[in-house]
């Protein structure tokens, strides 16, 4: 390896997350990628420093991530180790990632929530959680955003949403979104700022009040396909959910 002033796995990837703010990454965005990266050091026999390729392919593999899951999750250790193993300063001198097979997400199509699911939810889920279906299903939010949607965002005529790459985009408040929000005090309307924390928690959630199969995302396809069905062009649409 690359002798380097840095002593342990821990500060490489603390120089890895301020590398990414310096870069302008998102703060949640920044705390999900060293997240995932602790876990995968804290997971592999030597720890990522001496990461073989089929150790992190076999990582990669495991059955219970989500295909869109594994694919995150390979871009997250490859930005790292295309990081570490720049040419101009290596801080690491070799880099297995770079033989990893590109996880393939199957071309899919939007699973909106059915109406009768949206009303348990709503009904059942309980606080915060139906404040969170809420905001998905009447305004598109994703789960990074419901991790940052703060009370000062919101008025009764918009919801201003900080999104994917720190994009800013306005949404009209739905009546009864400002019904449940309105007298609430300024601070983060979600439990945790941990996108990955709420998306899991809520399928926990959803699970035990009968929603099998429900995810929080679910709730956002019900947001623009309901858009569409109402007669709202395609572009309008997208620009609501924030896509790029």
């Amino acid at each position: 390896m690359v002798t380097t002033s840095i002593s342990t796995m821990t500060d490489l990837i603390a120089q890895y997350a301020a590398h990414m703010a310096a870069g302008g990454k998102a703060r949640t965005t920044v705390s999900d990628r060293t997240d995932l990266l602790r876990r995968v050091d804290d997971d592999l026999p030597m720890g990522l420093e001496s990461a073989t390729v089929e150790e992190l392919a076999a990582w990669l593999a495991r059955e219970e991530w989500l295909p869109a899951t594994r694919k995150s999750y390979y871009w997250h250790i490859r930005g790292f180790f295309v990081w570490a193993c720049d040419p101009n300063r290596p801080l690491l001198d070799w880099d297995p990632s770079a033989s990893l097979s590109k996880p393939r997400v199957p071309a899919g199509v939007p699973k909106p929530v059915t109406n009768r699911e949206l009303e348990i939810a709503l009904a059942d889920a309980g606080e915060p959680w139906d404040l969170l279906v809420l905001l998905a299903a009447y305004a598109g939010l994703r789960c990074c955003e419901l991790a940052t949607i703060r009370r000062e965002h919101v008025t009764e005529d918009t919801i201003t949403i900080r999104g994917k790459g720190g994009k800013e985009r306005s949404v009209p408040t739905a009546a009864h979104v400002w019904d449940r929000i309105r007298d609430l005090p300024r601070g983060r309307l979600g439990p945790r700022e941990d996108a990955h924390w709420i998306a899991h928690t809520a399928i926990r959630r959803f699970t035990r009040i009968g929603l099998e199969g429900v995810t929080m995302h679910r709730f956002r396809h019900w947001f623009g396909t309901t858009l569409l069905a109402g007669g709202a062009d395609l572009l309008t649409v997208s620009k609501l959910l924030g896509h790029a």
